[in-house]
């Protein structure tokens, strides 16, 4: 078992921070496929399909969700028990051929039961051979997130970096290239994404199989890896349960047209998780558990999450000052007040749900994921209970605020369940002074949605007031201090 010792928390910050940035522009090349994308898509797909795809996206997410079979939550929970490089290898591996499994049922899945699927989720068999590849496709992608698991926690952050850009590059290409033979055509980009997916695929295999894969099986850890998988996969499921709902709802009671609004707005509310939360995610979900019998890792819990909000918060009020401008360049298909509020909710409401990387450490440490999935569960069933009362009555809005509701509720039940094997303090004073200093720039932009638009100058001149005020009251002299000795040798 790794040793207890004291870790200095600057270092582990500046660790933190490092590969965050790094898996930032990763992070950024993984999800800007879908960002790029989106202006593509929705310029040459109509409205209905651009719904569709949206349906088929999720569904293929949420059947990711269950065939990854909870590998690669599991694997780094193992994989730290042991010091030697053999024995990690053989927890990697045998981690490996479970998820295998889990991806070739999936495909199976997808090549065989296509047509019962898409007559079940949109009502037409026209859609089969996007729901194919989608499925093949996601397979391969939980397939290369359990091998880019391998790069983080060897801290091979640029490698990871590269794939990435890989990955990018190849999917925008071929997507082109296949749009180009099939012109609005809504299986052309999930047919370029599995096509990029297996060439990352072998492309990994080649250059890092050899040292990632052992011939050795860690039979005894099976059952373990399982165990946490299994647990990973219900808690998995109920998160994709709470994600999806509304847009079945929306389906239900307006149309599908508004499903593809709503996604749409929604999908570029998740730039934060690209700049943000899955680089910060990508080298914290390894470190906690890598430190985790150190003495200092509360106060390293308290410190990261003061900041990763501080930043988080920054960039919501800069989202929701400049929203219209954000949405115009990445929605071609037209963008209305309901997409700038839906899009600046979304965005808060992803940071707030976020600190469940924080909050749930506790249930990590003691391998009882499972108890997160009470909360997923029980939010979910409300919220869609709820979403039947108000989103026919209140729309694609009444969607939105229900959705930020469930993303304060979801960090805030798992906390309670948490916090009895872990805890840490939290600086809500200084969070409270952060949201304060924020609200005025999130009211600006849903004022200037609702009733008009603001001019661009005063909404410049409010976010440099804001980050002038956060600097001062939402910074300990420390960081202040690191923060300009970081800005003067960059200069």
């Amino acid at each position: 078992m790794p040793s207890v010792q004291t870790i200095s928390i600057g270092a582990k910050l500046k660790e933190t921070g490092r590969h965050s940035i790094i898996y930032g522009f990763g992070s950024v090349a993984q999800s800007a496929v879908s960002l790029i994308l989106l202006p593509i898509l929705t310029s040459s797909l109509s409205k209905v399909d651009f719904g569709a795809y949206s349906l088929i996206t999720m569904a293929s997410a949420i059947a990711s969700a269950v065939f990854y079979l909870g590998m690669t939550s599991a694997l780094p929970r193992s994989y730290f028990d042991y010091e030697s490089i053999d024995d990690r290898s053989a927890v990697f591996t045998t981690a490996f051929l479970i998820l295998f499994l889990g991806a070739c049922l999936q495909a199976w899945l997808g090549y065989c039961y296509s047509n019962e699927i898409a007559n079940l989720l949109l009502g037409n068999r026209v859609y089969a051979d996007a729901v194919t590849w989608a499925l093949v496709g996601g397979a391969f992608g939980f397939i290369n997130q359990y091998l880019f698991s391998y790069l983080r926690m060897l801290r091979k952050s640029i490698a990871a970096v590269i794939f990435s850009l890989i990955s990018l590059v190849g999917s925008i290409a071929l997507t082109f290239l296949i749009l180009s033979w099939k012109p609005s055509n809504v299986v052309a980009p999930f047919e370029a994404i599995t096509y990029a997916q297996f060439a990352i695929t072998i492309i990994f295999i080649l250059v890092y199989g050899s040292t990632a894969l052992s011939l050795k099986l860690k039979t005894e850890e099976t059952f373990k890896l399982f165990h946490f998988g299994l647990a990973s996969i219900i808690a998995s499921f109920g998160h994709m349960f709470l994600e999806s709902a509304d847009r079945f709802i929306i389906e239900h009671f307006m149309t599908l047209t508004d499903v593809g609004v709503y996604s749409a707005a929604f999908r570029v509310g998740m730039l934060i998780n690209v700049v943000l939360i899955l680089p910060f995610s990508q080298i914290w979900s390894p470190m906690i558990i890598e430190y985790k019998n150190n003495d200092n890792i509360a106060g390293l819990f308290k410190i990261v999450l003061s900041i990763f909000m501080v930043i988080g918060w920054i960039m919501v009020a800069a989202a929701a000052l400049f929203a219209q401008e954000v949405l115009g360049l990445l929605i071609r298909s037209g963008v209305d007040s309901t997409m700038v509020v839906v899009f600046i909710i979304a965005m808060a409401g992803q940071l707030l749900y976020s600190t469940t990387n924080f909050v749930s450490a506790g249930l990590i440490y003691e391998r009882k994921v499972f108890r997160i999935s009470f909360v997923y569960y029980g939010v979910a069933f409300m919220k869609t209970i709820l979403g039947m009362i108000i989103i026919p009555v209140y729309g694609l809005t009444g969607a939105a605020f229900l959705a930020f509701a469930a993303y304060i509720l979801v960090p805030a039940g798992i906390y309670g369940l948490a916090k009895k094997y872990f805890s840490f303090p939290i600086d809500w004073y200084r969070l409270g002074n952060l949201l304060i200093l924020i609200l005025p720039s999130v009211f600006c932009g849903l004022y200037s949605a609702v009733y008009g638009n603001v001019h661009f100058i005063y909404r410049v001149i409010l976010f440099c007031l804001s980050l002038m005020l956060i600097y001062h009251k939402c910074l300990t002299d420390l960081e202040k201090r690191r923060l300009m000795d970081y800005f003067i040798n960059k200069g």
